[in-house]
């Protein structure tokens, strides 16, 4: 049966996670429709559009971020471990690691806060991967126009 944490970790979760989804669907929208304007040489499209998912990334990966550092700071639920304290920044280096799947291992989250990190990983793989196969299609129609 699960407790409150637990329950309160699971909603954050899922609010972050279907809100980085959003954010990269709607951002996908917007970059293809920059992509397409003809009044930008098609060199700087591309370059636009990798500016802009790279944009787009750090902004989901502060939402997880700032995800953690509310359950574990400001609700109690869960904690990191690794230093003997943390700042803010520290839970945005620990999302970025997590979403990036590179997972250094200097920090480790314990207790429910834990759900909300590997969904990330699992998160940030795919969205990762959704951005890099959408810029693939988008400079393989646009890389060789003329301007």
């Amino acid at each position: 049966m699960l407790d409150h944490d637990h329950i309160v970790a699971f909603l954050m979760t899922l609010l972050v996670s279907v809100g980085a989804v959003m954010l990269h669907y709607e951002s996908f929208i917007i970059l293809e429709r920059l992509v397409k304007r003809a009044w930008i040489p098609h060199r700087r499209r591309m370059l636009a559009l990798v500016f802009g998912l790279l944009i787009v990334h750090i902004i989901a990966i502060w939402g997880f971020g700032i995800g953690a550092w509310w359950l574990v700071e400001v609700s109690g639920i869960g904690s990191l471990s690794g230093y003997q304290a943390f700042a803010f920044l520290d839970y945005i280096f620990m999302s970025a690691v997590t979403y990036t799947t590179v997972g250094y291992g200097d920090m480790v989250p314990l207790g429910p806060v834990r759900f909300l990190y590997g969904t990330q990983a699992l998160v940030g793989f795919v969205l990762i991967t959704w951005s890099a196969s959408f810029a693939f299609i988008e400079m393989q129609r646009n890389w060789n126009k003329p301007d």
